[in-house]
């Protein structure tokens, strides 16, 4: 059983106990490829833009894998456990929540000598520093924002300047002098390559390393420059003009000592050149007995002819130790963002190259291009699953929409992948039937989102999805409820007259007995669709089109364009791409979650009247280690489904997301029993036979018209009707083998859920 971080989530789900429900973040549910092979670290949630740094997370001195990834600004631990020469990673969630957050960058590096690695990262607007204080479990704490003298283009007013970035480029935060503090030297702007060195000094001021300062003493530093779109070096660093960039372009560099002469070569990488995404520069500094780093010539050729192809244009370089052997190592990765400029790699694009020497004179070996990818169930972009019992088995199975390699669709060829569970019930194993189901590739459909319901009232499931440009597509199912055989019946069902990226829901909200559609849209709101027809022949027609109030959208605090001088006010991206699942409370009663571009899970409670507002419940998540309340950030633009994959009739969450992959929370019982809902619990209810194959008997102390909801696992209502204080259920045809949750209520008194098993 893998380690996992508790958080407690105010039963969201259904539940057989009336207490809070806790997900632990888990990687139990096994993932298998085509042949079998088993994703070891399936569900680390994908990597796009991968930063990497070393840290000794359980203190077994071992260094592990400190990632933080650009999409999204997500932290990750892998911890190191090579055993006998085999480079081994596990994720190990748990340790997530101790880093800050961050924008653009994060590096670990041991600034003040104590020997643990602090954190430099960037925010809006500056470069930060936190410290590391840890002596268990990780811990850092803010030390304070960098600024940087500017002795180069000094100004009486305005002489100390926030540590710059120019937003896609990776500085490099190294000791460039050998004095044993951190320099940090970044690019002058998004149009230009000259380099700017923020040299640190501590050394020179002869105080601690704690007491970092920096000052700007180039802009051109090492001679390094442009001159028609190639890198060049020797600059006088005086007519900056001559050699200015007419667009702006990613740029990144790394700098490590490639001949153990002393000084620090450079790696360059640079998007404007895809064919030569990386060029060396030799530092001429030892050569020539200089007194400051001047780079003297560039090999494009560093990287056989043979690897080039595989590197991302302007990747991320890190120097790191990968296998224990004391050695750094080089990763490189995509570093890259812009898509309407560049194929990004989005599978493939971690490079681990193994040092076959030493740090200070490398000879680098590849290893491989899918560096804790290949381990991982990574598809490359934007997934959207969800669960369904597709072969009547009675146990859940997973499809899931991706818009796949940027490199290879250009986010215009999304495909549905098919996992069929080949576990069981209370084991799940998923693994994958088919990489292009129904063949959709073909069709260049962008914004896939699929769901499953049973509209025509067949006994089947047919499947819907919604579309990037707001259309709804449908697919009968001509075949059966466990051999489906879908075909396409209408390209815009419905012709809904709404936002584009529709994501689709099906749920009975009014409770009618009729199946309702809720569709989240790219703006954020939820629409709710009335079915006026009836439970073979549907007709759904808009109800509201912003059902019960609910914005999803990113607000921040920012300054009016139009009043720069005024006070901040609160402005929200228009863009929100809502997604949602219907999940029911305790008490029979339900709510929403709603994924969103911002990359979390939001609730919302649903009142009586569907025309209320939806009041949000916040602060569901407990950190085990923190105990702080919080609402869990899981990347960006994510996408949740909701079912009991473990059969212990608590609802489980997979979260699809932007980097191709999917997040697991596996649903328990609180150990502390925190009453969410007065509802009353009788332990004189019989409901037998149970398992049943058909008809079940209730009897009940409950007295007046009892009304029964029978709901499968993923919450969907599948039957109700009334019976008085004792009585026969039959179940329609439609039941397949599985664990299904019925509820009795009357107008005064609701019973807690109760598991029912059918099996034929």
């Amino acid at each position: 059983m893998t380690q996992k971080i508790a958080l407690v989530l105010v039963a969201m789900m259904l539940l057989c106990q009336t207490q809070a429900q806790v997900f632990d973040v888990s990687n139990d549910p096994v993932f298998k490829s085509r042949n079998g092979k088993v994703f070891s670290l399936a569900l680390a949630g994908g990597l796009n833009q991968p930063q990497f740094s070393n840290f000794d997370f359980n203190r077994d001195g071992l260094q592990d894998l400190f990632v933080f990834e650009r999409d999204g600004s997500q932290r990750f631990a892998f911890i190191n456990e090579t055993k006998n020469g085999i480079i081994h990673y596990r994720y190990e969630p748990s340790f997530d929540e101790y880093f800050p957050s961050a924008s653009q960058f994060m590096f670990l590096r041991d600034y003040n000598g104590d020997g643990e690695p602090d954190i430099f990262l960037y925010t809006a607007d500056s470069a930060v520093l936190y410290r590391n204080i840890t002596t268990t479990t990780p811990k850092f704490v803010f030390e304070k924002l960098l600024k940087s003298n500017d002795l180069v283009q000094s100004q009486n007013f305005n002489r100390y300047r926030n540590l710059t970035h120019v937003a896609g480029c990776l500085p490099a935060i190294v000791d460039i002098d050998g004095d044993e503090d951190f320099d940090y030297i970044t690019f002058e702007g998004s149009t230009e390559s000259e380099l700017r060195l923020n040299r640190n000094t501590s050394a020179e001021r002869a105080v601690v390393l704690d007491s970092l300062g920096y000052e700007i003493v180039s802009k051109c530093f090492g001679g390094v420059s442009e001159l028609n779109g190639s890198v060049i070096v020797n600059t006088p660093c005086i007519s900056k003009e001559k050699y200015k960039k007419k667009h702006s372009a990613t740029k990144t560099i790394l700098f490590f000592d490639n001949d153990a002469d002393g000084d620090l070569d450079m790696f360059y990488g640079n998007s404007e050149d895809e064919d030569i995404p990386i060029v060396y520069l030799e530092n001429g500094k030892a050569d020539l007995n200089y007194y400051k780093d001047t780079f003297i010539s560039i090999d494009n050729d560093y990287f056989d002819v043979g690897i080039r192809p595989n590197i991302p244009i302007a990747p991320g370089m890190f120097y790191v130790d990968v296998d224990n052997d004391g050695v750094k190592d080089l990763i490189l990765t995509t570093n890259e963002q812009v898509k309407t400029a560049y194929p990004i790699r989005e599978k493939n694009n971690v490079l681990l190259f193994l040092n076959k020497d030493a740090t200070n004179n490398p000879q680098f070996e590849l290893e491989t291009n899918s560096f804790l990818i290949d381990d991982m169930m990574d598809f490359g972009g934007y997934t959207s699953p969800t669960l369904v019992d597709i072969d009547g088995d009675g146990d859940q199975d997973l499809f899931m929409a991706t818009s796949g390699d940027h490199f290879i669709t250009g986010d215009t060829t999304d495909f549905l992948v098919f996992f069929r569970n080949v576990g069981s019930v209370t084991n799940p194993e998923f693994q994958i039937v088919d990489l292009d189901y129904l063949n959709l590739k073909s069709l260049s459909i962008r914004g896939l989102k699929p769901s499953f319901v049973d509209l025509d009232g067949d006994l089947d499931y047919d499947l819907y999805f919604g579309t990037a440009g707001g259309e709804i597509v449908e697919y009968l199912n001509m075949g059966s409820a466990t051999i489906p055989n879908f075909v396409l019946n209408n390209s815009s069902f419905l012709d809904l007259d709404v936002a584009d990226y529709l994501a689709p829901c099906f749920y009975d909200l009014n409770k009618d007995g009729l199946t309702d559609l809720l569709v989240g849209t790219r703006t954020g709101s939820i629409q709710y669709f009335k079915n006026m027809g009836t439970s073979s022949s549907p007709d759904l027609v808009l109800e509201n089109d912003s059902l019960g109030k609910i914005k999803v959208n990113r607000c921040f605090w920012d300054r009016d364009p139009d009043n720069l001088l005024g006070p901040k006010i609160l402005v929200c991206d228009y863009e929100a791409y809502s997604s949602l699942q219907v999940v029911t409370w305790p008490d029979g009663t339900i709510c929403l979650a709603v994924g969103a571009q911002e990359g979390k899970v939001r609730l919302f409670s649903m009142p009586n009247d569907l025309s209320d507002t939806f009041p949000e419940i916040v602060d569901y998540m407990i950190g085990r280690y923190s105990g702080s309340k919080y609402i869990k950030d899981w990347g960006r633009r994510v996408y949740p489904a909701a079912a009991d994959l473990n059969g212990d009739g608590i609802s489980d969450l997979l979260i699809g997301n932007s980097r191709g992959s999917l997040h697991y929370m596996q649903g328990k019982n609180s150990p502390k029993n925190v009453a969410v809902h007065k509802v009353k619990r009788e332990s004189t209810v019989r409901i037998y036979p149970n398992p049943t194959n058909g008809s079940v008997h209730i009897e009940t102390k409950l007295t007046g018209t009892i009304h029964y909801k029978i709901f499968d696992t993923r919450g969907l209502l599948l039957q109700n009707g009334d019976l008085s204080t004792t009585g026969n259920v039959q179940l329609h045809a439609k039941f397949s083998d599985g664990i299904y949750f019925i509820t009795l209520a009357t107008k005064t008194t609701r019973l807690a859920p109760h598991k029912l098993v059918f099996a034929k």
